[in-house]
């Protein structure tokens, strides 16, 4: 990696964790925002998302693991072991694995876009699966079916997420995702 790339990549991520940390505390105010065993609507998966658009879907699948490790000490409790591949190391590499996006449509909005949707895809499914497999016990008394709840449960701050990061990606494409080369 040239030493320009490391060093975005590094501000990125470091941007990525004060932002999880922002809403968080955001969670603090408006508790609609935070689930109680993990999950909120943020924005802190958008500067992983500009790490896989700038630089690819390797140093995408990076980033999102490295965000990971520091989201984990920043959650510091794990439920169970098998949390930290599920819920962390792949929730987040997977990110990176949006980048088919971009081979679909081009490094444009649209682009963007659908890297965002995909990534925000796979990393629904690694927590679905985390949820119906690791978290079943913790599921309320009138649900009797695990794969239902982790779906309902998940679902509830992934697509707001999604949706959010698209929006806020687009609005601010030109300036932040793409900004003009000097």
């Amino acid at each position: 990696m040239r030493t320009k790339e490391l060093s975005d990549i590094a501000i990125l991520i470091s941007v990525a964790v004060v932002l999880e940390v922002f809403f968080t505390g955001l969670g603090a105010f408006f508790p609609i925002l935070q689930l109680p065993y993990g999950g909120r609507i943020s924005l802190s998966l958008l500067p992983l998302f500009i790490i896989t658009y700038r630089y690819g879907m390797a140093k995408g699948v990076l980033g999102g693991v490295v965000y990971a490790l520091f989201n984990l000490l920043l959650d510091a409790q794990l439920w169970h072991w098998a949390s930290l591949f599920l819920d962390y190391l792949v929730a987040f590499g997977v990110i990176g694995l949006g980048y088919v996006g971009i081979t679909l449509f081009g490094k444009n909005k649209k682009g963007f876009a659908t890297m965002v949707v995909i990534g925000s895809f796979l990393r629904f499914v690694s927590h679905w699966l985390s949820g119906w497999v690791l978290f079943a016990e913790y599921m309320p008394e009138n649900f009797t079916n695990p794969q239902l709840y982790s779906l309902v449960y998940n679902g509830y701050y992934i697509l707001p997420n999604t949706i959010l990061i698209i929006l806020v990606s687009l609005v601010l494409f030109d300036s932040v995702v793409e900004p003009k080369k000097n």
